[in-house]
């Protein structure tokens, strides 16, 4: 027994090494909540038709004691990690981590611009240590961040979601979906609102065929465009 518990207890402790942290010995650690080196956050305008500055939220988490009151910190640009223009993103001077919390959530402002229409750009960003806190280890400390205003698979779209509800992601299937049911981001969606977004573009593919015109061709895929939900 003793035994197991020893293995437990290392396993713990690597856990917590792994996630960015080192253990707690008297210090306060601030770290993002994603690996830089093998996580980006995917920023693309085409998500957000129509509008031409968005917040997006990166989580950050407290290893340590937990705060009794709010405190700041700071998020500065990694110059030779970063090919984004300065005119696409906003900083705020400081940040707050909230008391009683592991987690909280801090907000980049992102601007879009023609420029992000031609190609993906990086922005990496580094939390900087203070009299509060010390920032976590180095794949924890950093952020890296993906803009642009061009098409990607989003993460939601995964091999679930394929197989029962949208069928092969493309662009031009993912666009449409926009289209038909006004929404962008459906990574909260549960599965019979997953099936009652899908039957909507299903339901638009057919009747723009029974319309009297050809099946919408799917040429990333090389095929007729299809949906795979049921109904």
């Amino acid at each position: 027994m003793k035994n197991l518990l020893l293995i437990a207890l290392t396993l713990f402790l690597f856990s917590c090494n792994e996630r960015g942290f080192k253990m707690y010995d008297g210090e306060n650690y601030l770290a993002f909540g994603k690996d830089f080196t093998k996580d980006s956050t995917i920023v693309s305008f085409f998500f957000y038709p129509g509008q031409s500055e968005i917040e997006v939220p990166l989580e950050v988490t407290l290893s340590g004691t937990p705060l009794t009151e709010a405190k700041t910190f700071s998020l500065a640009v990694v110059k030779d990690e970063t090919d984004a223009d300065g005119s696409n993103y906003l900083l705020a001077e400081n940040y707050t981590f909230r008391p009683g919390r592991v987690r909280d959530t801090v907000y980049i402002h992102i601007v879009n611009s023609d420029l992000l229409k031609t190609k993906a750009f990086r922005l990496v960003l580094e939390i900087q240590g203070n009299d509060d806190f010390i920032p976590g280890v180095i794949p924890f400390r950093k952020a890296k961040l993906i803009i642009s205003n061009i098409a990607a698979k989003p993460d939601w779209w995964t091999s679930v979601v394929e197989k029962s509800y949208l069928g092969k992601y493309s662009d031009k299937k993912y666009q449409l979906l926009i289209e038909v049911t006004g929404i962008s981001d459906f990574s909260e969606c549960s599965s019979s609102e997953f099936t009652a977004y899908a039957l909507k573009l299903k339901y638009y593919l057919q009747k723009h065929i029974d319309a009297g015109n050809p099946p919408i061709y799917d040429e990333e895929n090389n095929q007729n465009m299809t949906v795979t939900v049921i109904g």
